[in-house]
């Protein structure tokens, strides 16, 4: 392989990976992973020059900061979108982790976290502005009596609608900072998830 891309990753996550593009390139076809070591932080691209372009976007497309050298990230507005209210009562409370200590349910350790309003048609959203480049996952429930908590059923089952970012299968608990994680890359102003209540 010639003309070796070396990308810095700037997250939080103690990893690194190397990314090998092959000279046929099929962008359909998931590209082989490698974990390099617990230690380092920087990505390794290996491509053909043809590919060189596809291959940086790929990658910042679908890793967390992948940005190349001297690139300096921007902030980044976040907006949430939620759907799935069953009525217009309350309020929607929520967080957002910038990694999994505290995740999913203390507030405390969150880096954003706040309630808003739901609209007639049983939707909201709201905005976290400023987010560094990094690896979030949001958490929140439909505060329906505005009590501040999630209530639960019996043996903890959740009363109320709660949610999470990428909407994981909820099996057994909650689920792992790393299924509810999306990457804020620092490549635009601005970026929008949705995330759809779940009733049990």
């Amino acid at each position: 392989m010639q003309n070796v891309a070396r990308l810095v990753e700037l997250s939080g996550e103690e990893l690194t990976l190397k990314l090998t593009l092959p000279e046929k390139f099929d962008p359909s076809v998931a590209w082989p992973l490698h974990t390099e070591g617990p230690e380092t932080k920087a990505l390794v691209l290996d491509a053909a020059p043809a590919f060189r372009e596809k291959a940086l976007l790929w990658v910042k497309q679908h890793y967390p900061v992948a940005l190349t050298e001297g690139e300096k990230p921007q902030e980044t507005t976040l907006t949430v979108e939620v759907s799935g209210m069953r009525s217009t009562k309350g309020q929607v409370v929520y967080s957002v982790f910038s990694g999994p200590e505290g995740f999913p349910d203390k507030g405390e350790k969150a880096v954003a976290s706040g309630q808003c309003m739901i609209s007639p048609e049983k939707t909201a959203h709201f905005a976290i502005p400023k987010l560094a480049p990094g690896v979030y996952a949001v958490t929140l429930f439909h505060d329906e009596n505005n009590n501040g908590k999630l209530d639960a059923k019996a043996f903890g089952i959740p009363k109320e609608g709660f949610g999470f970012s990428r909407d994981p299968k909820i099996r057994m608990g909650p689920p792992r900072f790393k299924d509810a994680g999306f990457a804020i890359t620092g490549a635009g102003s601005e970026r929008t998830i949705t995330i759809k209540l779940v009733h049990l």
